[in-house]
């Protein structure tokens, strides 16, 4: 049998860093007013000690009005009515639709690019088609994209 008190227990190396930040941050901060040691205010959270930041805060309040804004002026073209504020996976609710809004980083130049290049003429609205071939055993995506204005001359309001 060893001895216990012969087993080296304390190795003299320098710790593995594997990337852990440290503390973690509140899923849900608990604002308050702190002073600092400056005797200035400011504004941190009571359980993670965070420090807010006013212009992240400004910008997460603008992006959820610009959805909100994008709702209501959805259903008001097409004479739906606005159910995102009920948490589903629906926004707008017409009798002839069900439509899932996106605002701010979903917008594809891309697409819109190609959308604009189509020709109008003859009384023809420019659809443009976008496919995806997943892989084998899957069935091909394909996904429709058209000016929101021509959409509404097809199924606006009178046909919702």
């Amino acid at each position: 049998m060893t001895d216990l008190d012969d087993l080296p227990f304390d190795y003299p190396s320098e710790p593995t860093t594997n990337g852990a930040k440290g503390k973690p941050r509140c899923r849900r901060h608990s604002w308050g007013v702190v002073i600092a040691p400056d005797l200035s205010t400011l504004s941190q959270c009571l359980r993670c000690d965070t420090v807010r930041n006013p212009a992240a805060s400004r910008r997460g309040r603008t992006s959820l009005r610009a959805g909100k804004d994008a709702e209501r002026a959805i259903a008001k073209a097409y004479g739906g009515t606005r159910t995102g504020q009920f948490g589903g996976p629906d926004d707008v609710l017409t009798s002839l639709f069900i439509v899932q809004s996106k605002a701010g980083g979903w917008f594809s130049e891309r697409v819109w690019a190609e959308l604009v290049k189509l020709p109008r003429s003859g009384g023809r609205i420019p659809t443009l088609v976008v496919s995806d071939r997943p892989g084998p055993g899957h069935p091909s995506r394909r996904y429709v994209v058209r000016m929101l204005a021509d959409d509404l001359d097809l199924h606006g309001p009178d046909a919702a």
